[in-house]
Order: C-alpha cells, then sequence, then structure tokens
C-alpha cells in the first residue's frame, strides 16, 4: 500500500476514446498509467494535460454532453484534470491489479471507506434510538436491528459499487443525469437531511460534554462547532490517517460500551432469542420501523460512493475490468466488516439499557429513556463512574460523526454546484451549509429534542426515498455503468423489490408520526401522500440524460415535455434539436 501524491510534472499519457455509447472503445489503450475511465463523456477523449478534445461522433453527443448535462471534466487517477477535487486528492491510495487470489495485505488497502461510513449507524441520534428501543421493546427487537444492518450492508454496497465503476459519486451523476430543478430539489433534500443529522451529533457532543464537565448544553453546542473544524487539519495528512482517526473514535465508543455490557451481566439466553427469533411486541411496530429508518441514512450513499474513489485502481484497458472486480470485491468484504461492527456496538447499547432498565424496574426507581439521562440511568445501576464511561463513548462518536457529516455536505455540494475553489474555502463553504443551520437549530430548541428527533427521523426517511431511487437505477443502464457493470434481470427485480419496501416502511413511518387530530390534518395527509408519490413516480421514471443520445426518448416528444426534460427551449418547435 501507499499513498499516491499528486506529481505536476508527471509525462503525458495516451488518451483514452470514448465511443458514442458513453463506453470506452475497445481499441484504446492507456499505456503504463492509471487513467479512470470516464464512462458518462461520449464522444470525449481526456489528455493527462488536462485537455479536452472531440472524437468523431454524430450531432446526438453534442446534446449528452452539453454544459447542463455534463458541467465537468474527467478524472485522471491522481485527480490532475479533475474540475471537482476531493478533499484526498493529494494522498490517494494506489491499487495494484494482483488477479483474483485473495490477499489479506490487499484488504488492509481497501479498509476504510467502510469504517467512516458505519458512523452514521453510531451517531447520538442512533444511540438514543438503542435507548428508546431498550426501553419499549427490551430484546425483542435485536433481530430486527441485524437484517437492518444487513440490508445496510446491502445497499453501501450498491453506493461503494457505482463509485468504483465510474470513478464519479452519486451526486455527480445526479447532476449530470437529471434537469437543473429536479437536481435542486435533490440538493435541498439531502443538505436538509444532513443538517437534521448534524443537530443530533452536535446536541449528543454537547450532552457528553455536560455530564464530564458540567458545561451546559449551549456552551458545548458552540465548542463542538469550532472544534469540528480541526477535521480541516486532519485531512492535510492525508486519507489513512483521517480514516485511523475515525476508527479510534469508533473504537473508543466500542470498548466503553462492551465495558459496561460486561458490567451489567445481561441475560444470554434472552439476548440470544432476541437475535434469532422474529417478533414485535405488541404496540412496537412504529419502534421497528425507525429501527430501519435510524440505519439506513441517505447522506451514506452520497459519502461511501465518494469514498471509494480514495482508491486509485489500475485502468488501464488490458486490465480496467479485472481490477474494478477485484475492487468492488473487497470494497463489499470491507463494507460488510465496517457494519457488523456497528451493528456489534448498538447491540451492546441495547444490550446494556435492557438489563439497566429491569433493574430500575424491579427496585422501583423511576427513570427516564432518553441520551441526556442515559449516564443518570448507568450511575444508578453500576456506580458512577460509568456514567463517565458513557459520557466517554458518547463524546468520541459524537464528534466523529459531526466531522464524517460534513464532509458527506461537501461532497453532496461539490457534486452538485462543481464548485471550483481551493480545498479550504471549499470546507468552509460547505461546512457552513450543513453546520451553521444545525447549531441555530440546536441551540434554540435543545429542551425539545424528543420532538425534533421525530421530526428529523421523518426527514431522513423522506430523503431515503429521493436518494436510493437513483442509485439503482443508475446502474440499470450499460450507458452509466458499462454493459459489463450492467444489473442483470434478478438485480433489477431484487432493486425493484427494495426499493418499494424501502419508500413503503419510510411513508407508514411518516404517516405514523403525523398528528391526524382534525379533517383538514386527513386532507392534508392525502395530498402529501398524492405529492410524494408523484414526485418518486417522475424519479423513477425520468429517463436518464446519457440515454438520449443513443436511444431519443424525449427528443420525439412535443417541446413541452421535451422542456420538462431540459431537452428544448418553449419556443423551439418540435423538430429534433
Amino acid at each position: 500500500m501507499r499513498e499516491h501524491r499528486h506529481t505536476p510534472n508527471r509525462p503525458a499519457l495516451a488518451d483514452s476514446v470514448h465511443t458514442n455509447s458513453g463506453m470506452p472503445d475497445e481499441t484504446a489503450s492507456v499505456a503504463g498509467e492509471y487513467v479512470e475511465m470516464d464512462t458518462m463523456l461520449g464522444g470525449t477523449k481526456v489528455s493527462s494535460q488536462g485537455t479536452r478534445t472531440r472524437s468523431n461522433t454524430d450531432d446526438s453527443n453534442k446534446l449528452s454532453a452539453s454544459p447542463h448535462t455534463l458541467n465537468r471534466e474527467a478524472t485522471l487517477d491522481d485527480g490532475q484534470t479533475a474540475v471537482v477535487e476531493d478533499a484526498f486528492q493529494e494522498h490517494h491510495v494506489k491499487i495494484e491489479y494482483s488477479g483474483s487470489r485473495f490477499s489479506l495485505k490487499k484488504l488492509w488497502q481497501f479498509i476504510g471507506p467502510g469504517l467512516l461510513v458505519s458512523q452514521a449507524l453510531l451517531d447520538p441520534g442512533n444511540i438514543e434510538s438503542d435507548i428508546s428501543q431498550a426501553d419499549t421493546s427490551g430484546y425483542k427487537l435485536l433481530w430486527l436491528l441485524l437484517v437492518a444492518h444487513i440490508i445496510c450492508i446491502f445497499v453501501q454496497t450498491l453506493a461503494a459499487r457505482l463509485g468504483v465503476i465510474t470513478g464519479r459519486h452519486l451526486a455527480q451523476h445526479i447532476r449530470a443525469q437529471y434537469p437543473l430543478p429536479f437536481a435542486i430539489v435533490f440538493w435541498a433534500l439531502s443538505e436538509l437531511a444532513i443538517i437534521g443529522a448534524d443537530i443530533q451529533e452536535v446536541i449528543g457532543t454537547a450532552t457528553a460534554l455536560h455530564i464530564l464537565t458540567g458545561l451546559p448544553i449551549w456552551a458545548g453546542v458552540v465548542i463542538t462547532a469550532v472544534d469540528s473544524f480541526f477535521f480541516l487539519y486532519i485531512q492535510r495528512f492525508g486519507v489513512r490517517v483521517t480514516e485511523l482517526v475515525f476508527g479510534l473514535m469508533i473504537t473508543t465508543l466500542a470498548v466503553c460500551f462492551w465495558i459496561e455490557m460486561f458490567m451489567i451481566k445481561p441475560d444470554a439466553r434472552e439476548v440470544v432469542k432476541g437475535m434469532v427469533i422474529p417478533r414485535i411486541p405488541q404496540g412496537s411496530v412504529v419502534q421497528a420501523v425507525g429501527i430501519i429508518g435510524c440505519v439506513l441514512m441517505p447522506h451514506n450513499l452520497y459519502l461511501h460512493s465518494a469514498l471509494v474513489g480514495s482508491r486509485k485502481l489500475d485502468r488501464r484497458q488490458e486490465t480496467r475490468e479485472g481490477a474494478i472486480r477485484e475492487a468492488m470485491r473487497y470494497f463489499r468484504i470491507e463494507t460488510s466488516i465496517s457494519l457488523v461492527y456497528a451493528y456489534l456496538i448498538n447491540m451492546a447499547v441495547v444490550i446494556v439499557f435492557c438489563k439497566a432498565f429491569e433493574i430500575l424496574r424491579a427496585s422501583g426507581t423511576p427513570y427516564v429513556a432518553s441520551l441526556a439521562e442515559g449516564a443518570t440511568v448507568l450511575s444508578h445501576v453500576l456506580g458512577a463512574g460509568s456514567k463517565y464511561i458513557y459520557a466517554i463513548g458518547l463524546l468520541a462518536i459524537g464528534q466523529s460523526t459531526t466531522m464524517s457529516g460534513t464532509l458527506s455536505g461537501q461532497y453532496v455540494t461539490e457534486g452538485f454546484w462543481n464548485m471550483p475553489i481551493k480545498p479550504w474555502q471549499r470546507v468552509l463553504v460547505t461546512r457552513a451549509i450543513s453546520l451553521v443551520p444545525a447549531l441555530i437549530v440546536a441551540i434554540t430548541a435543545s429542551v425539545h429534542m424528543d420532538l425534533l428527533s421525530e421530526i428529523i427521523n421523518v426527514i431522513q426517511a423522506v430523503v431515503l426515498s429521493f436518494t436510493i431511487i437513483p442509485l439503482l437505477k443508475l446502474q440499470a443502464y450499460a450507458e452509466i455503468v458499462g454493459p459489463e457493470f450492467v444489473f442483470g434481470k434478478a438485480a433489477r427485480i431484487a432493486a425493484a423489490v427494495l426499493t418499494l419496501a424501502i419508500v413503503a416502511l419510510n411513508a407508514y413511518m411518516v404517516v405514523s408520526v403525523i398528528p391526524l387530530v382534525s379533517p383538514g390534518m386527513y386532507v392534508a395527509l392525502v395530498v402529501v401522500i398524492i405529492v410524494y408519490v408523484a414526485v418518486l413516480s417522475y424519479t423513477a421514471a425520468f429517463p436518464l440524460q446519457s440515454v438520449w443520445s443513443t436511444r431519443a426518448l424525449v427528443d420525439q416528444a412535443p417541446a413541452p415535455i421535451r422542456w420538462m426534460f431540459g431537452r428544448a427551449s418553449l419556443g423551439v418547435s418540435t423538430t429534433a434539436i
């Protein structure tokens, strides 16, 4: 393993030529270099010096490569020609292709992106959900927590797959494939979800500081906001150092709760029954749906598809397919390991509080099942020192998820708006977009966190539906991922079933938290459902822009329809552009 640094005086590379379909021509060759084969720049060739020239293509390709559709350059493995540069472009890990033989040493090179993604499953909002689960259903939903993590492994693997195959992350694809107004809606919803997650993370970190130092919550919020910018400094040391720091923070949380789990001595038989026997206690349906909603995070899909780009593959024509398949296999393993690790931590939180609540109920001691009161509950059962162990774990994961959340916001904003500015300026702007509103809400509404958490969960559920549809749809077209990586029939059916299940579960969770106290509320709910279904249907049925040049789906429609899809102005006739 070695980190690949940017070399300004690098020798010129041979150009990689693309055909009209947007896929690399079989005759193209790149000698001795690692080149990102951009599957979306139909008819464009990109040299290592950052120049773009047109190959012999028909006029329809001009449409597919218009500034509206493709407002960015292709990317070489060292990021030399990229307009949108990721935070770690000068520290990419260069991966040598070694064939199909499995290697633990090679796996170690891929360890990292999954760890950063797994933090979202452990943020203070999820810990509060674990505490609520322990109070309302005990050990009985541990099996569902496991199922949720398995689904998450599948979905996050697909996000990584998209980034590995195309060399672009999900936000860039959505911006390239959907019209500008629709992309703006995607971006706004994604930022809203990130802001919601930031609120929970900032409050969780401030709560930990309050337990450890006695600082008021508002002061902890301010401190959390300030020290989150420490991430700017960490990024300077490269992706591997950043991954190591995050891994240590996750491990801190794991050690804290595993220590308390062994201290509290749970009932092992009940734990095993909860893990293997599917059952949903009466009155816990909403809680069960919420478990799945808390594990599947929309901004995690953007983050994961971007982070895999820090591993630079051998994409020469003769090794491209093998290198990509090898990377996908290792990322599947790495993602599975990371999210199983997250499950074990979440399980430990549920087990610790299940046993603690049992002891308090048996003794008649009143308690409050919340994140803020978690330290008090544990101190009653395990002694005063346990609250500090709890606070240390909460502080570590709260600070870690705050930093990874702002990194998600950075990729989302860059991907949608393609901001060619210096890294420190870019990070300040993108973090201001996601963190400042979170601070305002957190300071003014910290005493109403239960209601606020419900609202945030609803937002996350809505945004997830709008995020997972493009993720799965993009990989169903050969024009995007290539004929060798496109979804087969079975994968398409599985993706459709998964999408419908997630949309249905999230819709149920949204409906369940809306107070239907008057006829007007019922009417409003019906209107919201109609709009929600209509927009989701539009998202699913929308023909991707890179497909138009080869399939001419929209160009045959009347001008108003073509205008909706960004293919004509209202004053243009209905003849082909």
